[in-house]
């Protein structure tokens, strides 16, 4: 894990400014929810901040999708732009009395749209440096977020929030300065550059029944991040006294750390076909855990904080992943296209479910709740199942051509080696199994006869090709192959 790390930051050069930045815009798109820089209400989750993101990102969606060579990322006047926004609407977030509610309301608007804007823009800077690459700088900036976050739970509420306050700065200049830069592939040989270079496989979207399995895998999860929103209030009657506020906020950061092990991990060792699955049986079944933890959040109240906190940055992850798991589009499309889309959809669910708080009677809503949970978890858990199928299939189908190929090949070496020493049919078939190992009692067996003439056959075999054993047979096999080869 170390000497993969070390490879990382060897190959990528600057990308100790990508993590520090992305660190910063994680912990801005926090701020709202950490006790140390207020107390935290539920007035802060209101359900229109949320609509007012998720509508700009699906705008700024449909926008790319019609001219798809855009990339928002790659202009410096709108990465300044949402730079000074976030700047502006953090210090107002944090400084400001907001006596107001319109006043207020409209803060938590910009700062929402704002902050979203930042992360899923500094995703699409990440794009540019590989799938493999961009998967390390987001598990180690989660990892980091994650540590300065409990960090900031040893320091009085003034410092703290003094702290905080350079954060949007440092996210806004960093992401403004930043220009993703990788080693040339020439410049690295071997194993260790090639590690970096491995892609995702990406999912097949040839049929309409590939798009929706595709949708399906990373959505479902994304649905489940809606109601959890409903559990934050589960914590805040605990904000009683300023020790009890540090500690919430270093579990907050526990879960955050956690996260990015989390992600590393998956980078490090789950590289594969099977990556989104990870994704799919990590968020959906913790999930419900969470649901038994917010109600007994008086004595589990750590718990529920590490497996809110974990189970949101992976998902982030996976939503900064997204541009390589989706077919690249054939006019070129912007990777970032399925990361605002991804987002703006948790964004969507998550304002739709504070809104259906208000509006349905607490039984009504905690009947939906479980259902919607209840059934992205059945859904999810069977197309993880039929990816799982579709994975076996093919493995096998490899393996069923592989074996093939290799049977074709040897019956050829056998056919041109029968030609050259006149053996007779029999003696031909017989060769063909010697070759794949096989004895003279399984010989027998198959061609139904006796092992007797069976052995007979083989001594003519070896007679003619000069060996007195099987394993000699073999090795004559070889040598021919290697003068036909050489021929």
């Amino acid at each position: 894990m170390l000497r993969s790390v070390h490879r990382f930051f060897r190959e990528t050069p600057g990308v100790v400014l990508a993590i520090v930045g992305l660190a910063c815009a994680f912990m801005v798109l926090e701020i709202q929810r950490m006790p140390v820089a207020r107390f935290v209400s539920f007035s802060m989750f209101a359900p229109l901040p949320y609509i007012v993101e998720a509508t700009v990102m699906l705008a700024i969606v449909a926008w790319q999708w019609a001219r798809p060579a855009l990339r928002l990322g790659d202009s410096r006047a709108v990465r300044t732009i949402v730079a000074l926004l976030v700047l502006a609407s953090t210090g107002l977030l944090l400084y400001a009395p907001l006596e107001d509610d319109g006043v207020t309301l409209g803060v938590l608007m910009t700062y929402r749209a704002s902050t979203g804007m930042l992360v899923v823009l500094w995703g699409e800077r990440l794009v540019s440096l590989g799938a493999r690459r961009a998967g390390f700088a987001v598990a180690l900036s989660c990892m980091l977020s994650g540590a300065a976050t409990s960090g900031l739970a040893f320091f009085s509420s003034g410092v703290a929030r003094a702290l905080l306050g350079m954060l949007p700065l440092l996210a806004g200049g960093l992401f403004v300065a930043y220009r993703p830069r990788v080693v040339e592939e020439g410049a690295k040989s071997g194993a260790d550059a090639d590690g970096l270079r491995r892609s995702l496989p990406r999912f097949a979207c040839s049929s309409t029944k590939d798009r929706a399995v595709a949708v399906g895998l990373v959505t479902l999860p994304l649905v489940c991040r809606g109601p959890m929103v409903m559990s934050q209030s589960s914590w805040m009657g605990l904000q009683g006294d300023a020790a009890m506020s540090s500690l919430i906020q270093a579990s907050i950061g526990c879960g955050i750390v956690l996260a990015g092990l989390i992600a590393l991990l998956v980078v490090r060792h789950v590289w594969s076909q099977s990556f989104v699955l990870v994704y799919e049986l990590f968020v959906l079944p913790v999930t419900f855990v969470s649901f038994y933890t917010a109600q007994t959040s008086d004595d589990l109240w750590f718990l529920h904080m590490l497996i809110v906190d974990s189970t949101y940055k992976v998902t982030l992850f996976y939503i900064m992943m997204t541009p390589f798991l989706f077919p690249e589009r054939p006019r070129g499309s912007s990777a970032s296209v399925y990361l605002l889309a991804s987002f703006a959809f948790m964004i969507a669910m998550r304002a739709l479910f504070v809104g259906l708080e208000g509006a349905l009677q607490k039984s009504a809503y905690a009947a939906l709740t479980a259902v919607v949970v209840l059934a992205s978890f059945v859904g999810g858990g069977l197309l993880s199942f039929m990816i799982l199928q579709r994975q076996s299939g093919r493995r096998e189908a490899v393996r069923a051509a592989a074996a093939e190929a290799m049977r074709a090949s040897l019956e050829k070496r056998c056919k041109t080696v029968a030609d050259r020493f006149d053996c007779t049919p029999r003696e031909r078939e017989i060769l063909v199994l010697l070759a794949q190992n096989y004895r003279a009692p399984y010989i027998a067996e198959k061609l139904v006869v006796s092992q007797s003439t069976v052995k007979t056959h083989m001594r003519n075999l070896y007679g003619k090709l000069g060996v007195h054993s099987q394993a000699e047979l073999l090795l004559r096999l070889e040598e021919e192959a290697e003068n036909i080869t050489a021929d």
